[in-house]
């Protein structure tokens, strides 16, 4: 709006005719030549032209009043920022070289020029414009910051960290150029002079452990976990409640070469420990869930199911504890206390959707069809974009007789599994079931027919209730064809009974 309204009066004072005036001109008060009001119109006309975005418009006013007036360097500058809007680097730095030749004292006219070097990838030329800079600003922090970057973008490492020293000579030791020099000494590979840099903010700042963090991540990249070791013991000395350093000398324990269970038995006292977040204890536990579904010895699952106990004591009113807990039982295939530990973390509202899908699979396996209706409406509620919930109120309103209830959330479902084909084809099979439960055999009979060339010939459920529907229409014998290949797949009493009878 500010950018608009001097616009406005620059535009007012540019349509106005001009007379002769009293005004100050060449440094004394007098009445300003007629002449020289229509040269500052003519460049304003021009700077308009480039605010107001018409950039050509803007480049033929430049070059018009260039030729008419002569050398100007605020005209060349002007020109050159417009050309740089248009995407033209080279006229717009041979347009600011113009401009900075004509007033060397103006830095902003070189400042320009080098972004112009930078941008079009020649940063060792926008080097050397910042160093004239510097030499004309020596004191000027701003150009010394920015001509350390363009030398490491230049390729000049140790250029950059001479101009930071002259730089702390001015500031001080700041985070900011301990830094900047940190990471070039990493980029060059002496990781000591880069703990060094650290190691200034540490003696400036003994109190802040961060910095100490940052010189043990140092040493881990570097593979030097004793002196990563020695950092970490440091930092719990002056931080005794430092989560990141008691898990990191854990990690370090463990990797010594103990077995799983001795590395769980040296868990215990950090899942007691109500100042580690649940974070950091879901995090130690989350590689042991692929090695239970290798197989754990009995003392190792026993361990980590305690942990997940302890984990619920420690952090009560956590979802994440209970989901942590749940989701070790769930792997240890002990699926009733998995259950009851998913149904205190759903009631404290967990906001993973991993919680709810094992919910409802160990339901359906239970064939505790009224909780699963229950619970998976409240999850379709509170995750829509999740297809599971929809299919799992499908199959529960289809085995409590509903199958009107069933096919709306079956339909939503299937929309949503365009990059999940296995559970497209449970969907389509349990579509398939609510239209038989309806007595629509026909439209059953249709519903499976195109599925099966789309891998529903290898889906023991499809095959089956294809069959269903097929022994409903009266093609008994093809029907039975369809239960046995069915058969083969999945074998169950269910359809044995229904080869064995010939029958539903």
């Amino acid at each position: 709006m500010l950018q608009r309204f001097w616009i406005f009066l620059l535009l007012v004072w540019a349509s106005v005719p001009v007379l002769p005036a009293q005004n100050t001109f060449q440094g004394a008060a007098k009445r300003v030549p007629e002449s020289e009001v229509v040269r500052q119109s003519a460049f304003i006309e021009a700077e308009l032209e480039r605010q107001l975005g018409h950039y050509d418009k803007a480049v033929e006013k430049y070059r018009k009043f260039l030729d008419t007036y002569g050398d100007e360097a605020a005209a060349w500058y002007g020109l050159a920022r417009t050309l740089q809007a248009q995407n033209e680097p080279r006229g717009a730095l041979d347009a600011a070289a113009k401009a900075a030749a004509l007033d060397p004292a103006n830095v902003w006219y070189k400042i320009l020029q080098a972004d112009i070097f930078e941008k079009m990838g020649q940063p060792a030329d926008a080097v050397k414009v910042y160093q004239a800079l510097c030499k004309q600003s020596p004191r000027n922090t701003d150009f010394l910051d920015r001509l350390a970057y363009l030398q490491v973008l230049a390729g000049q490492p140790k250029d950059a960290l001479n101009t930071l020293e002259q730089l702390e000579k001015i500031t001080g030791i700041t985070e900011a150029t301990a830094d900047k020099k940190h990471l070039i000494y990493l980029g060059m590979g002496d990781i000591k002079k880069a703990v060094g840099e650290l190691q200034k903010l540490v003696n400036a700042y003994p109190s802040r452990v961060v910095y100490r963090h940052r010189i043990a991540q140092v040493y881990e990249s570097a593979g030097d976990k004793a002196a990563a070791r020695k950092v970490y013991e440091e930092i719990l000395r002056i931080a005794p409640d430092d989560e990141a350093a008691k898990m990191a000398l854990l990690a370090d324990r463990k990797s010594s070469g103990g077995s799983v269970v001795a590395d769980l038995q040296a868990l215990k006292p950090v899942f007691q420990d109500p100042k580690i977040s649940i974070d950091s204890k879901v995090k130690q536990a989350m590689p042991y869930f692929g090695q239970m579904a290798k197989g754990l010895p009995a003392e190792a699952v026993t361990l980590l199911l305690e942990l997940g106990d302890i984990a619920e004591k420690t952090h009560p009113d956590d979802a994440k504890a209970w989901s942590l807990s749940g989701d070790l039982y769930y792997h240890a295939n002990r699926y009733d206390e998995a259950l009851a530990r998913y149904r205190t973390c759903i009631r404290l509202n967990p906001r993973v959707f991993s919680v709810w899908a094992n919910t409802l699979e160990i339901l359906h396996s239970k064939g505790d069809y009224d909780e699963l209706l229950r619970l998976s409406e409240q999850a379709m509620d509170d995750f829509p974009n999740q297809p599971l919930a929809y299919y799992y109120y499908g199959v529960a309103a289809i085995e409590k007789g509903r199958p009107d209830d069933a096919l709306p959330p079956l339909e939503q479902a299937n929309l949503m599994t365009v990059n999940n084909p296995a559970l497209a084809l449970d969907i389509a099979d349990q579509t398939g079931r609510a239209l038989l439960l309806k007595k629509d055999y026909t439209a059953a009979q249709k519903h499976y027919e195109p599925i099966l060339n789309k891998g529903g010939d290898r889906h023991p459920g499809i095959l089956e209730h294809y069959g269903d529907a097929l022994y409903w229409a009266g093609q008994q014998a093809k029907a039975m064809e369809y239960w046995r290949k069915a058969a083969q797949i999945a074998p169950s009493p269910r359809l044995e009974q229904k080869i064995s009878a010939g029958r539903l």
